[in-house]
């Protein structure tokens, strides 16, 4: 293709793009935009021919190179020019959509939106729809805890590497980006945590210490769904104090707020089961300990449930070396250490969202952990 040719075809491709050309199949222009894009040439005309018969030959040099099909009809010109022109696809045709699965009825609508999805979104509707179609038990529970409930067991691990958050970003779509949608179909509430302003610290306290009760124990919980169940399951008669929302790895700094006032003699903690989540209550222990407070101790039946109800999926960190799960899984209690140690040297992690609003409003056997731990 000669040099001219090819920067007419390039300015071709610059006018298609205006029109929002898909590359991956053939677009039209008309003649109109063909002289647009052949008087952007630089250069275009150097020895002053007859421009119509210049962008002819052109043309003509652009199909026979398979860049372009000219249309049938011609002007009357002098030169006859084509009507229009078809500009050839640049790229790889998109594979078609893998095929649809057998729609459960509550969503049987998203059909329609299949073929147009997004790679995600079609992940994303093919898990709600095998969760659906497991007859699941639709007990109300918060969002997040709904989202590793359905992205844990039924998501593939590439597309869904932190399955509880996954309703954070997957924002889009009429089943994702409608709120009101999306907590019908999957039976569910928004949560929200401790209110981060003056008025909250000034009523519950520096460090987002939820006060709940007149006893000396505090109870922290790694994150905000986890909280809010906690909060809204506890019973009537138990011995804690407060429970906080230990906002992930600031909890090792906001320990330094556990002012005298509170009155606090033992400590629990519950988090994620993964390297971060053991590092936040080793260094917030210590912390306390340099401070003269109790000790951070383990949540014992609330992780053991962690591991009886929770799929271990991949983590964000690597596989940790087998010394440094053995010094980390010590925090545990005993019967848990070897379990815990296999999930952190593999490189899988357990949310601590697996212990959901469900569960805790279910049962009342976890409700000793706030008075004893075995070593």
């Amino acid at each position: 293709m000669k040099h001219r040719a090819s920067e007419l075809l390039r300015s071709l491709h610059a006018e298609a793009e205006k029109k929002n050309w898909k590359k991956d199949r053939r677009t039209r222009l008309a003649l109109e935009d063909v002289w647009a894009a052949f008087r952007r040439v630089p250069h275009r005309n150097p020895h002053g021919d007859y421009e119509p018969l210049v962008l002819a030959q052109q043309l003509q040099a652009l199909q026979d190179g398979g860049h372009i099909t000219q249309f049938r009809q011609h002007t009357l010109d002098k030169v006859p020019l084509p009507t229009g022109i078809w500009l050839q696809p640049t790229a790889a045709p998109k594979p078609p959509p893998p095929d649809m699965p057998p729609w459960h009825p509550d969503i049987y609508w998203l059909a329609d939106t299949w073929p147009t999805a997004t790679t995600k979104q079609r992940a994303g509707y093919a898990a709600v729809n095998t969760w659906l179609m497991s007859e699941p038990d639709l007990f109300p529970v918060p969002l997040r805890e709904r989202a590793l409930e359905i992205f844990g067991r039924y998501g593939d691990e590439d597309n869904f590497l932190m399955p509880e958050k996954t309703l954070d970003d997957l924002r889009s779509g009429p089943l994702f980006g409608d709120p009101a949608k999306l907590h019908e179909v999957l039976r569910t509430f928004t949560t929200h945590p401790p209110l981060l302003s003056e008025h909250f610290i000034e009523e519950v306290g520096d460090g987002y210490y939820q006060r709940i009760g007149t006893g000396d124990l505090l109870l922290v919980v790694e994150n905000s769904a986890t909280w809010w169940s906690i909060v809204n399951t506890l019973p009537a008669d138990h011995r804690l104090g407060y429970v906080a929302w230990g906002l992930g790895g600031t909890f090792r700094a906001s320990i330094n707020t556990l002012a005298a006032k509170h009155a606090v003699t033992e400590i629990r903690y519950f988090g994620d089961l993964d390297l971060s989540g053991l590092r936040i209550p080793h260094g917030a222990s210590h912390t306390a300990e340099q401070r003269g407070l109790p000790p951070v101790r383990p949540a014992c039946k609330l992780y053991t449930a962690l591991f009886e109800l929770g799929i271990a999926r991949k983590g964000k960190e690597p596989p940790a070396a087998a010394q440094q799960a053995a010094d980390f899984t010590t925090w545990l209690p005993e019967p848990l250490r070897l379990q815990a140690a296999d999930v952190l040297t593999r490189g899988r992690r357990l949310a601590q969202e697996w212990v959901g609003y469900r569960y805790l409003s279910r049962t009342d056997d976890w409700h000793s952990d706030v008075t004893s731990c075995p070593s």
